[in-house]
């Protein structure tokens, strides 16, 4: 049963990528498409590239922090960051997840679950992010109208999913009571309530919280400083808002189902946020296209490296890793 569902999961996010690309290319042109490619400017492109590596370091950097009351060693995460990364470039199912996971907990000697109920926090940390971003812009561009209603769904079950977070973190004790007492699988769910509290500690007050937030600001301050510059590469020079609403509307790209390295979901959703400010076509094409290359190429590339420096394969540490997930 897990194996049909994994594969219908896989069809489902394969068949969602083909149909937005086939949308976002069945007006275009190739020829025309190929000439605005032609016209990139390579600094713009190789600025953004190097925006994005930035970013796996501050990326490296917050999930330090998240391990409380003892952060891991930076560097360590930063390489699980970007290998992961890489894995989601190149399998389904956001399986780089999962190698984050494996990889933080060999260098840390943590608990899988542990790294993983971190990235729980990292994950709502980010969507948290972008519906705030969304929530600015909204006041600047005329933001669809379904964006709007999508985002304020968004941002409840976002805020349900951090004070939930935020209730386990603090008293984790109460919260295996309440699990014990569920039949025949309480004794499984208070262990997993315990990793998992463990790993939520980060949301506690304490002195720890400044450089979260801190490296969480970097990291979007990168982010949208990668799209700006991707913008240029494209020959578009358009006000700041412009590159927030891209960054919002590629965050939602990269959130839904899709084949693997969010192929389709991301030109589809920049290309929508392109079309408020007046650039269609081709062009928007065009630099959705520069954007996801920035991001991809540079990224795959040194998570591959490093992936080699430890001696392993793709295939080996996403079986590790699933391995891992599988066992209680």
């Amino acid at each position: 049963m897990g194996t049909r569902s994994q594969a219908g999961r896989i069809l489902f996010g394969v068949a969602l990528s083909a149909t937005l690309l086939y949308l976002v290319l069945r007006d275009v042109r190739p020829a025309e498409l190929l000439a605005h490619l032609s016209r990139t400017h390579g600094g713009w492109l190789a600025l953004s590239a190097l925006l994005n590596l930035a970013m796996l370091g501050a990326r490296g950097a917050r999930w330090s922090s998240l391990f409380h009351p003892e952060p891991l060693a930076a560097w360590p995460l930063v390489s699980a960051t970007t290998i992961g990364l890489m894995a989601n470039n190149l399998l389904p199912l956001r399986m780089g997840e999962l190698v984050r996971g494996w990889l933080a907990a060999q260098s840390g000697g943590v608990s899988f679950w542990t790294a993983m109920a971190t990235l729980v926090v990292e994950r709502a940390l980010d969507m948290l992010s972008i519906l705030l971003v969304l929530g600015g812009i909204v006041f600047l561009v005329p933001v669809p109208r379904w964006l709007q209603t999508g985002a304020l769904s968004l941002l409840a079950l976002d805020l349900l999913a951090m004070g939930t977070l935020i209730l386990v973190a603090r008293g984790p004790a109460s919260w295996r009571a309440l699990v014990r007492k569920i039949p025949r699988v309480g004794d499984a769910l208070e262990r997993w309530v315990s990793l998992f509290a463990i790993g939520l500690r980060s949301l506690r007050a304490g002195p720890h919280l400044g450089p979260l937030l801190w490296w969480t600001a970097c990291i979007w301050v990168l982010n949208a400083g990668a799209v700006w510059a991707a913008l240029r590469a494209g020959g578009l020079t358009l006000p700041l808002s412009a590159s927030l609403t891209v960054l919002v509307f590629a965050g939602v790209g990269v959130a839904i189902p899709s084949a693997p390295g969010y192929i389709g979901t991301l030109q589809f959703f920049i290309v929508q946020a392109l079309a408020i400010f007046g650039v269609t076509g081709a062009a928007a094409v065009s630099v959705s296209l520069l954007y996801h290359a920035a991001s991809f190429f540079p990224i795959t590339l040194l998570g591959g490296i490093l992936l080699a420096t430890q001696g392993v394969s793709l295939r080996e540490a996403s079986h590790a890793a699933r391995s891992r997930a599988g066992a209680p």
